[in-house]
C-alpha cells in the first residue's frame, strides 16, 4: 500500500457549548470543504463520528481516519491509503506477527485494540459481551477463550500488519503451532498479575523451535497485584536462557506524576483515589506517553519529551518537569535507562562503541542510536524487548505496534524454511531460461513469478466452500492461477485453479486483486489442500533435474515436523442420532480433520462405530458442539478413553531386536492376475516416533519403462503408497489392545511383482530373480495395483511385528501445574498437605513446590506453586476436586509431556478390560 498525503487547510476553528471544538477544513487540491469535531484542540484522532462517508464520496477513495497537525501552524494533513501499482505491497512492509501468551492473559482484547485503534474495525469488541471479531465461533463467544487461530490484516505507519490470534488453551497447542510456522516475529502477552504461566513456557519453545524474535508484553498493569518486576523475575527464573530480557518501557503511575500533572477522580472528587496505571515511559527515547486524561478508547495520550534531542549537539535533559514526572520518578526511569544501554552494551559491539566513549551515555545517545541497537539485538535473538500496557483500557497498544514494526523483521529479514527453499531451487532449474524464483534482499520484491507457498490452515465457509490459508514465500498469486500441491503430488488430483484471493479478518473477508511475497492470504477454489501442504506453479518433472523423492513434502522428513499429524491423548466413541445422519456425520467429519489435523476420526470395521480423538475433552467437547451447528447433525458422544500405545520391549543387555516380515498379495490388474510382495525389516530401537525409512535398491528389481516424467511420478507413487500403508499399519498394529505403535523403525527393503507362478505367499525375496519382474508405468499409477501394494505392505509389517516376543503398554502422562493462593487468614496454606495428599493418591510424582512472596507487604498475591507429573488416566475429575477443594480459587493447568511404560498389575488390568475377543461360532 502507497501512502499519500494530501494538505488540508484549517480555514474555521469554534468552541461548541459542550466543550468540543469543532474545525472547518479545506483541501487545497480541490475546492471541497468539510467539518471534523475533536475532543480537545491539537489532538489527532479523527472520531469515528465525522462526517467521514462525505469525504470518501468526495473523493472515491478510501481514506485512513488519521490527522496530524503541525506545530505552531494551523495546516492540518490528513493521510489515506491507495494500492500501489503493480497490485503488491512491498516487502519491507509487511509484518507477519503472532499473538501467543497463556489462556486469559488478553490476547483477542490487545488484537481487537489494535484493530480499533488502525480503525480496521468501527466497533470495540469485548471478549465479556461476545463480539469480538477474531474471536467469531460462538463456542468461542460463550466460553469466553479463542479455540481456532484467527487472522487480523490492518495498516498502521504505512506498514501492513498481518496478526494470528492464537489459543491459550493447552487443547488447542496445534492452533499455535500451524500459526508460528508461517511467521516472522511473535508477541509474547503476560498477566502482570501471575507473570510466566504453565502455556506461557509451552508457547515460548515452541517459538524457540522457528527461531522467531519475539516482543514481550506485559498486560494488565492497571490490576492493583500487578507488576513489572514480578514478569521479569518470572521470565528470568522460568524461561532462562542466553537471550537477556530488557525492559524498554516503564510503567508510570499516577502517584509518579506531579501534583500539577495528576487529575481528579470525579467519584470522590479528590486527587488520585488510587494509584493507577497510567502510561509508559520509552527508555530507547526517553518520551512519557501519557493516557491519564483520556476518557475514551481513542481518545489520543499525550507524549511528553523528557529530553530535548538534537542529533547535531549534545542531549540534556529538560529543565522544567513540573508537568510530567517528579524528580524521583524522573531518576528511577534514568536508571532503567542506563540499565537498558548497560545490557545493550554487551551484545552489540557497534553500540559498545558509542556507549564506552561517552560519561553519560544516558543523556547523551541519541534515541535513534539506542533504537537501532535493539532492533540489531533483537532479530539476531540476543535480547528480548519486554513492554508494557493494559489492553482493556487502551493504553500502551500504540506503542506495542510501533514496536512491531520497529523491532521485528519483515520478510526479506528471515530465511525461507527448507522445503521452501528445495521448492524455489527445483523451480530454478527447471526454467531454461534462467529466471529466477525468490525475494530479492535488496528491493524486497518478488524476484520471479511462480507462487510458492505454504497451506497452514484450512477453514470452510458456509458460501465459498474450504479455504486454504497460506503464506505466500516467493511469487504473485491471483485469482484464476492454476497451482500443483507438490505434498501431494501422484496421489490426488494436485493441479487445481485458484478462484479467489481473500483478506481474511476473523470470519469477514474481502477480494483481493492478487498478493505477493510475505502476505498471508486465504485462497478459495482448492478441494484437496491440506495443512501442511506446499503449493506452487505447474512444472513437469523429468529425470534429468529430480531424482525420486527430491519433491518438497514427499516425505516426512522433507516437511514441516509441526504441521504433521499429531498423536489424540483422549478418544470417545459417537453414534449419529439416526441412520439418516450418517452419511452428513460421515462428510462433517471428514470436513473437520481437513480443518484440524490433530483431530481425528475413524471408523472401526468390527464393531461399525465411529471413534473420534482428540487432545483433550474440551476439544471433543467443541467438536460435538460444531456438530450440531454447523453441520445440523445430531450424534452422541461416549466416555473418554485414554489413548494408549504399545511398544516392544529390547532384547537382552538392552540390544536392539531385528525382525524381518514379508507380505503376499494378489489380484486382477488390467484383466490379468498380478502377485505382489514385499519385504520389510523393523528394528526396535527404543524411539518415540516410529520411522520409516526405504533401502537403496528397494525398487531395484521392477524393469520400468517409457519417458523419464512418466517413470519418475510413478516411482513417487509407489514410494508414497508404501510410507503410508506402513504408517497405517503401525496405527492399529499393538499385539495387546490394537494400539498405536511406537518404538520401531521400519525399513522397506524390497517391492517385488509377476504372475502369481513366480510370485508365491511363501516366497523369500533373496532366492528370486529380479530380472523377471516387469511393471509397465501406466499400470504403476493404476488404483488396482496401488491397492495391491498397500495391502502386501500391510502384510509385510503385521508378520514383523508379530515375531517381537515382549510388549508394553505406554500410557500418556502429563506435567501438572497447581497455582494455590496464600491467605493465611483462611489457613490456605495450611490446606496444602491436602492437595499434595490428592495428587498422591492419583499416582503423581510431586516435582516441586514453591511459595511465593507478595510483590509488597500490602499485596495480597503471594501463591503456591505445585509441579507434578501423573498419568492422564488418573485425573478424571481432577479439575472438579480442585475447585472444590479451593472453593474456586486455585488455578489448574494440564501439559502433555511424554508417555510412560504402564505398571505390569496395571498392564493386567487394562487388557483384561479392553480387549475385545472374538466369539467363537456356536
Amino acid at each position: 500500500m502507497l501512502r499519500l498525503v494530501l494538505p488540508i487547510d484549517c480555514t474555521q476553528m469554534s468552541e461548541h457549548p459542550d466543550g468540543r471544538f469543532h474545525y472547518k477544513f479545506q483541501c487545497s487540491l480541490n475546492s471541497v470543504s468539510w467539518r471534523v469535531c475533536f475532543t480537545r484542540p491539537g489532538l489527532c484522532n479523527l472520531p469515528r463520528w465525522g462526517h467521514f462517508k462525505e469525504i470518501r464520496a468526495i473523493h472515491t477513495r478510501h481514506f485512513d481516519q488519521t490527522v496530524r497537525k503541525r506545530r505552531n501552524t494551523q495546516v492540518f494533513r490528513l493521510s489515506h491509503s491507495s494500492p500501489s501499482p503493480d497490485g503488491v505491497a512491498t516487502v519491507k512492509l509487511i509484518r507477519n506477527v503472532g499473538v501467543i501468551a497463556h489462556i486469559d492473559a488478553g490476547k483477542t482484547t490487545t488484537t481487537e485494540r489494535m484493530l480499533y485503534l488502525a480503525r480496521r474495525t468501527h466497533h470495540l469488541g469485548e471478549v465479556d459481551r461476545g463480539d469480538t471479531v477474531t474471536d467469531y465461533l460462538p463456542e468461542e463467544r460463550d466460553r469466553g477463550i479463542s479455540i481456532v487461530s484467527a487472522t487480523a490484516c490492518l495498516t498502521w505507519r504505512n506498514h501492513t500488519l498481518h496478526l494470528l490470534d492464537t489459543p491459550g488453551h493447552v487443547d488447542f497447542t496445534m492452533e499455535v503451532e500451524r500459526s508460528l510456522c508461517v511467521m516472522d516475529g511473535a508477541i509474547i502477552i503476560l498477566d502482570g498479575t501471575k507473570g510466566v504461566q504453565a502455556q506461557t513456557r509451552t508457547v515460548w519453545h515452541q517459538a524457540d523451535r522457528y527461531h522467531l524474535p519475539r516482543l514481550v508484553y506485559v498486560n494488565k498493569l492497571d490490576r492493583d497485584t500487578a507488576s513489572l518486576e514480578l514478569s521479569l523475575t518470572t521470565l528470568s527464573a522460568q524461561l532462562a536462557s542466553a537471550t537477556q530480557y530488557v525492559a524498554i518501557h516503564w510503567p508510570v503511575l499516577s502517584n509518579h506524576l506531579t501534583p500539577a500533572n495528576r487529575t481528579t477522580d470525579k467519584r470522590s472528587n479528590r486527587l488520585d483515589a488510587r494509584n493507577r496505571f497510567v502510561g509508559l515511559v520509552d527508555l530507547t527515547s526517553m518520551k512519557f506517553s501519557d493516557w491519564s486524561g483520556c476518557t475514551s478508547p481513542d481518545a489520543p495520550f499525550t507524549v511528553h519529551d523528557l529530553f530535548q534531542h538534537d542529533d547535531h549537539k549534545s542531549t540534556n535533559p529538560k529543565t522544567d518537569l513540573s508537568c510530567t514526572l517528579n524528580p524521583t520518578s524522573l531518576r528511577v526511569a534514568l536508571a532503567a535507562r542506563a540499565q537498558l544501554m548497560s545490557t545493550l552494551a554487551e551484545v552489540d559491539e557497534e553500540f559498545a562503541d558509542q556507549f564506552l566513549s561517552l560519561d553519560n551515555p544516558e543523556l547523551l545517545l541519541p534515541s535513534s542510536t539506542v533504537q537501532q541497537a535493539v532492533r540489531r539485538a533483537t532479530l539476531a535473538g540476543r535480547i528480548v524487548p519486554v513492554l508494557v500496557g493494559s489492553s482493556r483500557r487502551s493504553i500502551g497498544v500504540q506503542p506495542l505496534m510501533d514496536s512491531i514494526i520497529d523491532y521485528l523483521p519483515n520478510p526479506s529479514q528471515r530465511s525461507l524454511p527448507p522445503p521452501i527453499q528445495q521448492m524455489i531451487r527445483r523451480i530454478q532449474s527447471s526454467r531454461p531460461s534462467g529466471e529466477s524464483v525468490g525475494i530479492s534482499a535488496s528491493t524486497g520484491k518478488p524476484s520471479g513469478t511462480g507462487p510458492v507457498m505454504l497451506v497452514f490452515k484450512v477453514c470452510f465457509d458456509p458460501h465459498r466452500g474450504p479455504l486454504s490459508l497460506v503464506r505466500v514465500y516467493s511469487g504473485v498469486v491471483s485469482a484464476g492461477t492454476t497451482i500443483t500441491n507438490w505434498s501431494q503430488r501422484g496421489t490426488v488430483q494436485t493441479n487445481e485453479k485458484i478462484k479467489a484471493v481473500l483478506q481474511l479478518t476473523g470470519d469477514h473477508h474481502e477480494v483481493v486483486q492478487r498478493a505477493g511475497p510475505g502476505s498471508i492470504v486465504a485462497l478459495s477454489g482448492l478441494q484437496t489442500t491440506r495443512s501442511g501442504d506446499l503449493l506452487g506453479p505447474l512444472l513437469s518433472p523429468t529425470s534429468r533435474d529430480m531424482e525420486d523423492g527430491d519433491w518438497p513434502g514427499d516425505s516426512s522428513e522433507a516437511g514441516f515436523p509441526s504441521l504433521l499429524k499429531r498423536d489424540p491423548v483422549v478418544y470417545a466413541a459417537i453414534e449419529p442420532a439416526s441412520l439418516t445422519s450418517v452419511r452428513n456425520l460421515e462428510h462433517a467429519l471428514v470436513c473437520m480433520q481437513r480443518e484440524d489435523p490433530s483431530f481425528t476420526a475413524h471408523l472401526n470395521p468390527e464393531t461399525g462405530q465411529w471413534a473420534i480423538g482428540g487432545m483433550g475433552d474440551l476439544h471433543l467437547e467443541v467438536v460435538m458442539a460444531r456438530l450440531k451447528r454447523e453441520y445440523k447433525v445430531d450424534a452422541h458422544m461416549g466416555p473418554l478413553l485414554i489413548a494408549y500405545k504399545e511398544c516392544p520391549l529390547p532384547g537382552p543387555h538392552t540390544e536392539p531386536l531385528v525382525v524381518q516380515g514379508h507380505g503376499y498379495s494378489s489380484g486382477l490388474v488390467d484383466g490379468r492376475e498380478r502377485a505382489f510382495l514385499v519385504d520389510v525389516v523393523i528394528e526396535a530401537f527404543g524411539q518415540k516416533t516410529p520411522q520409516i525409512k526405504f533401502h537403496r535398491a528397494f525398487l531395484g528389481p521392477l524393469n520400468f519403462s517409457g519417458s523419464d516424467e512418466t517413470i519418475s511420478g510413478s516411482q513417487a507413487r509407489i514410494r508414497q503408497t508404501l510410507r503410508q500403508s506402513c504408517l497405517a499399519t503401525l496405527e492399529i498394529g499393538g499385539p495387546l489392545l490394537r494400539s498405536p505403535v511406537i518404538g520401531v523403525e521400519v525399513t522397506v527393503r524390497r517391492l517385488l511383482t509377476g504372475r502369481p507362478d513366480q510370485l508365491v505367499a511363501d516366497s523369500q525375496p533373496n532366492t528370486l530373480d529380479p530380472g523377471q519382474f516387469q511393471l509397465p508405468p501406466r499400470l504403476a499409477s493404476s488404483q488396482a495395483v496401488i491397492l495391491l501394494i498397500r495391502a502386501a505392505t500391510t502384510n509385510a509389517v503385521t508378520n514383523a511385528l508379530s515375531q517381537l516376543p515382549s510388549w508394553c503398554l505406554m500410557e500418556p502422562m502429563v506435567q501438572v501445574e497447581l497455582r494455590l493462593p496464600v491467605n493465611n487468614r483462611d489457613g490456605q496454606s495450611g490446606s496444602l498437605s491436602r492437595f499434595l495428599g490428592e495428587l498422591s493418591s492419583r499416582r503423581a510424582e510431586i516435582e516441586s513446590v514453591d511459595t511465593s512472596e507478595p510483590t509488597d507487604e500490602n499485596a495480597d498475591n503471594a501463591y503456591h506453586l505445585i509441579h507434578a507429573m501423573a498419568p492422564l488416566a488418573e485425573l478424571v475429575g481432577y479439575s472438579q476436586t480442585v475447585r472444590t477443594m479451593s472453593s474456586g480459587l486455585a488455578e489448574f493447568h494440564l501439559h502433555l509431556a511424554d508417555y510412560a511404560p504402564v505398571r505390569p498389575e496395571r498392564q493386567k488390568q487394562l487388557i483384561s478390560q479392553f480387549r475385545w475377543t472374538p466369539q467363537s461360532p456356536v
